[in-house]
């Protein structure tokens, strides 16, 4: 399938180190804990600091107390014991005060790394609450979920294991060659012809295993997707009985992630014994020339043994920079994705309706010559008009495709017309307040989206975030004929889990309509809210549906033109267009497109 690799294609792109504007995007919610950075930064001064000191420790300890004594041409240590146990007793007290900084340094970051994260995880899912339906229907669910929760944890790595320690490596790194250079100019210098040969293979082997991560990305991405995708059409695939093809699918992917897998970890096992190689020999040089300036008295004993455990200092960043390396790559990558979610406009961002006068409770709905397409050259709707009155009720009939959930797209604000105008109480909505439109409307579909947790919960929420009372939650349930909550359940306590089981399909759409109750909306949309019902269920969903219509704006979007019957006005579209509208009787008998769906009905 060629077209796979393209759903991935995110995965793949590089980030330039160079390109500061990313970095430069994240301060807005970095910039509250910068005192936090501020202190780990300098805590990682300290403990750098720390780990300098010890080296020359160990030299002083050795020249100053363990001392060369005997016949000329005979070497004997002896040590000054009284001395020497102080002195251990103070490096003791130098490596335990480092381990407490290093320790505190550690907690401290991953603090604030945290805070960081939760910051960002938070202002991201409160953005994408926020983000037109549009741009829901270009991304998948699935992928969303990985901004928030993946990409999000890759930036945690980011500014807890790899911005510091990369900061710290090569300070450390700096701090070692500097010491090295005033301890003895000789040695160092053969140290630093093993350096280029050095640099150049880490940023050899970066490139590659770049590379190779990326590709281990793409393919771990392409399994999560099946997987995900697997799992949401089970009933599918039980029944058409292709678990056999999805399982071939499914190892076809995992092979190929196998295979990158083991090409990253070749790469590995060719760097890091390259580095261990490199650091063995530049150790075996040291030596080789350093017993020759001690016996030459150019050297002591104690200079020596501190430049090797210099030289372990310095090489030890180099084995772990490449794969810190990647894991930066991969966190600028996620950062990428996350500042280009955040960077998605609003939902209507660029018009007065954020900032746009409060409508009030609706007592009008019109659309005039109101024209939509979702993609250019390609209208669904085409210059509808209508009006709507409160205490009135609307039907919308018409084939699939003819344009009917758009109009309930349009009236939510979902979407903004492409032309003409849809006005709220005579004024046009654009200059209007979406929240308070949203505030006074509810929509009820044709799949019942309840949440997991009580009926409470899922009823009771108001747009403050504050819950309702009992009293007005339980005389919503009892008005939506919701009474099998409390005989067969526990009430407003009933839990629910993911997609509102245990209740059945009409129970659940018994609740959604107890929901609209409970915000008592002045507009209330249906939208094929009584297809697939049992004739049981729908007896209980058209009662309660009348219940809720009195005294408020309706609109019904029906298959089944049984539903519309009670309508006061009817329209019917096709292609975009009405090309029919007026009461029931008078469209049955007009033998025009409502009266053919009409007799189709009857004989289905």
């Amino acid at each position: 399938m060629n077209s796979r690799p393209h759903a991935f294609s995110d995965e793949e792109k590089k980030v330039s180190l160079a390109d500061l504007a990313l970095f430069r995007a994240l301060i807005p919610y970095v910039r509250p804990y910068a005192w936090m950075l501020g202190l780990t930064t300098f805590l990682v001064f300290v403990v750098t600091g720390f780990e300098l000191f010890q080296p020359w420790l160990i030299q002083q300890a050795l020249d100053g107390f363990i001392l060369v004594s005997g016949d000329p041409g005979i070497n004997v240590l002896g040590v000054k014991i009284e001395q020497f146990s102080v002195f251990g007793i103070w490096f003791g007290v130098v490596i335990l005060t480092g381990f407490v900084l290093d320790f505190s340094q550690a907690m401290f970051m991953e603090y604030t790394g945290q805070k960081i994260m939760l910051n960002l995880r938070c202002r991201l899912f409160d953005h994408m609450t926020d983000l037109p339906v549009a741009y829901f229907d270009k991304n998948t669910s699935g992928r969303l979920v990985a901004r928030v929760a993946g990409d999000i944890e890759n930036m945690n790595e980011m500014f807890t294991n790899v911005l510091v320690f990369i900061f710290r490596d090569l300070l450390l790194m700096a701090g070692v060659f500097v010491i090295l250079y005033f301890t003895n100019h000789r040695l160092t210098f053969y140290l630093s012809l093993l350096v280029p040969v050095i640099f150049v293979g880490v940023v050899y082997f970066s490139g590659i295993l770049r590379r190779v991560f990326r590709i281990l990305r793409q393919k771990n991405a392409e399994i999560n997707h099946r997987f995900s995708e697997a799992i949401t059409g089970i009933r599918a695939i039980q029944t058409c009985m292709a678990g056999l093809h999805f399982i071939h699918e499914f190892k076809r992917l995992n092979m190929a992630h196998f295979r990158a897998a083991m090409a990253h970890i070749r790469v590995f096992a060719v760097f890091m014994p390259m580095v261990g190689l490199m650091g063995t020999l530049a150790v075996a040089v040291i030596i080789w020339n350093g017993s020759f300036m001690v016996e030459n008295h150019a050297l002591t004993i104690g200079e020596l043994a501190a430049f090797l455990a210099y030289m372990k200092l310095f090489f030890r960043p180099l084995r772990e920079l490449s794969e810190k390396f990647n894991l930066l790559q991969n966190a600028l990558a996620s950062a990428e994705r996350i500042i280009a979610v955040l960077n998605t406009p609003k939902a209507r961002q660029d018009t007065a309706k954020f900032r746009g006068a409060d409508p009030g409770r609706i007592r009008r709905l019109a659309f005039e010559d109101v024209s939509f397409s979702y993609t250019p050259d390609a209208p669904v709707l085409k210059n509808i008009s209508f009006s709507l009155e409160k205490g009135r009720a609307m039907g919308i009939v018409g084939q699939t495709g003819a344009g009917k959930s758009t109009i309930i797209n349009l009236t939510a604000g979902f979407y903004s017309p492409t032309a003409g105008r849809i006005l709220v109480n005579g004024h046009d909505y654009l200059n209007m307040d979406i929240s308070g439109i949203r505030h006074h409307t509810a929509l009820v579909m044709q799949d019942p989206i309840l949440f997991s947790g009580t009926v409470r919960e899922n009823i009771g929420r108001s747009p403050d975030g504050s819950g309702q009372d009992d009293p007005t939650l339980e005389a919503a349930l009892k008005q939506a004929n919701c009474l099998f909550l409390f005989d067969k359940f526990s009430g407003l306590d009933t839990m629910l889990q993911d997609g509102g089981r245990p209740l059945s399909s009409g129970e659940k759409q018994l609740v959604c309509i107890a929901r609209a109750f409970a915000c008592n909306p002045d507009l209330i949309i249906f939208d094929e809210a009584t297809s697939y019902m049992d004739s049981q269920s729908e007896v209980k969903i058209h009662d309660a549906m009348k219940r809720l219509m009195q005294g408020r704006l309706s609109i019904i979007i029906a298959h089944r033109l049984s539903t519309v019957r009670s309508c006061d006005h009817i329209l019917v579209l096709k292609d975009g267009q009405i090309i029919e509208q007026g009461g029931h009787e008078q469209l049955a008998r007009a033998g025009g497109e409502y009266s053919r769906l009409l007799e189709k009905e009857r004989i289905g």
